[in-house]
């Protein structure tokens, strides 16, 4: 297993979508040991992919889904298309990279938004349930950074698992954040914490706290891996 810690930060004291209209080769990593099955993935129609030529954003949607803050259930409200770094470089058709930091920001100031994502299990309850896209979060990454430390949680090598993450559709996850920024608006850098173990998930969701969850990070559980950079970032309201 691997532990990135790398971070950067937004304001001091604050925890501070989408594809081209093609077929892709993707990769399911189911439950039960792990098992890897080959399917297909074609992106919704109208939707784009996040590019150098439009600053990296994705599409504008407008929604809700849910998160955690705090003990309790937050809702954050969306109106921008997601942003992904486009100075990183990526395979992914998304332009969206998990394992490397943005380079350049969309905003000054941001806060973190901590991703929980299930690995080699199914949980259930998620803020954004397995396939099925969130509004605006793209709908693949490139993945393939981790390739190394993902071969062994789905009993594989890294050799086999790396063309199947290049635009690797975005697993299923719950939501966690420090601080609801005064509900107002604003960039939130997505960082991810992957678990691979059921019941650790369950505790997780329970809790409904980011300082449970750093509180795990911090002790190094053996189920709890990051949080990990990305290059991408949301942009929503929490309430």
């Amino acid at each position: 297993m691997f532990d990135l810690h790398r971070q950067r930060s937004g304001r001091t004291g604050g925890l501070r979508r989408w594809a081209v209209p093609v077929a892709v080769a993707t990769v399911v990593l189911t439950a039960g040991g792990g098992a890897i099955a080959k399917a297909a993935s074609a992106a919704a129609p109208g939707h784009a992919a996040a590019t150098a030529a439009d600053g990296g954003r994705g599409p504008d949607g407008f929604g809700m889904t849910m998160g955690s803050h705090a003990g309790h259930s937050s809702s954050f409200t969306y109106n921008h298309g997601f942003y992904c770094d486009p100075h990183v470089s990526t395979e992914s058709a998304t332009g969206c990279e998990a394992g490397a930091a943005a380079k350049v920001p969309p905003a000054k100031d941001f806060d973190p938004l901590f991703i929980t994502v299930p690995l080699g299990f199914t949980a259930k309850g998620l803020d954004c349930p397995d396939k099925l896209t969130c509004v605006d979060h793209p709908m693949s990454l490139d993945m393939t950074r981790l390739a190394t430390a993902l071969a062994p949680v789905y009993k594989t090598t890294p050799e086999k698992l790396t063309p199947a993450l290049r635009n690797f559709t975005t697993p299923g996850h719950d939501h966690f954040i420090g601080t609801k920024a005064h509900g107002k608006a604003e960039w939130w850098d997505v960082r991810v914490v992957g678990v691979t173990d059921a019941a650790t998930y369950r505790s997780i969701q329970r809790h409904q706290s980011w300082t449970y969850l750093n509180g795990l990070i911090k002790a190094k559980n053996k189920h709890v891996v990051g949080p990990i950079p990305t290059n991408m970032f949301l942009f929503f309201a929490a309430r």
